[in-house]
């Protein structure tokens, strides 16, 4: 259902996790969350930053509670340990998959017995903490094993439960950038065997999930099913984009709508960013027609104002890092290995190679393969058109 609007309600939304009525074509996504949950399967989610997948996985947790689930869903990449992790993940499970606050723990005493756990319960807060004591061999043998152990209790109590559980851990990866490559082993010897807890493994470094999950000599090869989000259909974006602005009393034609397409790259967190920029300006302007001019100014005040990030961003670069990036802008991210484009960059071509290579690690480039095709292209593209304006490109 449509969120109702008023002129004075800004309809566009980004910087925080979205309600399923402010995504555009995720339904399938969602329905494949719930799916993997209701069933005890496992899932790998996989698409680019900014692109929605956090607002995914709540959506689809909000629709899966409301049923009757029990969800623990946790962004790895907010806990620098997997010791964390671990007790903010055992303090979930015992406010959810358990009940009565004194035979709560006795069941998670029982049931985690090897991590000597400790849970409390606050009154005035109703939230349970807990603290791990963990048995030597467990200590010994590294974080990887606490998490697993973990991991084997939750199973535990979704089985006495009697109801769906799930388990969902985005930008996953940090997982196994802590734990190393043998954490892959020692998770899928645990998860494989459960049958009462339906995962969702999310994540956005798309090469190493991908390459995690299709290359048969690694341990989570077919452990579940793979789901990447890919842009959303550039029609029913400008459709969505057209509506939302003439609910709030705002004439807008397709050509303004495509330009905010096309200056955004159609990463969906920039896209409503820079709707979100111009509905203000008309709101305050006193305006109710949106132009090309509008758009432009609004996307050069973005760039602008985020001046001093972008700044320090490009200084911390490398200059073959920065030769890099005007390659990408400059080719679109295509070819760019090709004599031409080595040449006039300046570089050898394994430097070249280095350097957009390095880039892609530090989450400022991404590379997108479509049919046999790789393309270079900015995870912030307000990033690139910073750089087109100091340095007076065409973006």
């Amino acid at each position: 259902m449509t969120a109702r609007l008023t002129k004075r309600d800004n309809p566009f939304h980004y910087g925080r996790e979205l309600g399923a009525e402010d995504l555009v074509d995720r339904e399938d996504e969602i329905a494949a969350v719930i799916e993997t949950i209701s069933q005890g399967e496992k899932l790998f989610l996989i698409g680019p930053r900014r692109y929605g997948k956090t607002s995914i996985l709540k959506a689809a947790s909000d629709q899966a509670e409301a049923a009757g689930a029990a969800i623990l869903r946790f962004d790895v990449e907010a806990y620098p340990t997997l010791d964390l992790l671990s007790r903010a993940m055992l303090s979930e499970a015992t406010g959810k998959l358990t009940s009565g606050r004194g035979k709560a723990g006795q069941k998670i005493k029982s049931f985690f017995s090897s991590l000597k756990p400790e849970v409390t319960y606050s009154l005035t807060e109703g939230t349970w903490s807990a603290s791990l004591g963990v048995a030597n061999e467990i200590e010994a043998a590294g974080q990887v094993p606490l998490l697993v152990d973990l991991l084997n209790g939750v199973e535990k109590l979704a089985a006495e439960a009697g109801r769906p559980v799930g388990v969902i851990l985005d930008e996953f990866q940090k997982v196994i950038e802590i734990g190393g490559r043998a954490a892959e082993g020692q998770m899928r010897a645990a998860i494989q065997r459960h049958k009462h807890v339906g995962y969702v493994f999310a994540g956005s470094k798309t090469r190493l999930l991908t390459e995690m999950t299709s290359d048969a000599s690694r341990p989570f090869y077919r452990l579940g099913a793979r789901r990447y989000i890919g842009p959303v259909p550039r029609r029913q974006f400008a459709d969505f984009l057209l509506r939302r602005f003439e609910q709030s009393g705002i004439a807008a034609s397709e050509a303004e709508v495509d330009l905010i397409l096309d200056l955004a790259e159609e990463v969906p967190y920039n896209v409503q960013m820079l709707a979100h920029f111009c509905w203000n300006k008309l709101q305050s302007s006193g305006q109710t027609k949106l132009s090309a001019r509008l758009i432009e100014q609004q996307r050069e005040l973005i760039i602008r104002q985020d001046d001093p990030f972008y700044s320090k961003l490009w200084n911390q670069l490398s200059p073959n890092q920065q030769k890099a990036l005007l390659a990408v802008i400059k080719e679109k991210g295509v070819g760019l290995l090709a004599k031409r484009v080595v040449r006039e960059s300046g570089m050898a071509t394994s430097t070249l190679q280095r350097a957009t290579r390095s880039l892609v690690e530090r989450d400022i480039l991404r590379e997108d393969e479509v049919e046999g095709t790789v393309r270079y292209r900015f995870e912030d593209p307000f990033f690139a058109g910073w750089i087109a304006l100091i340095l007076s490109l065409k973006p």
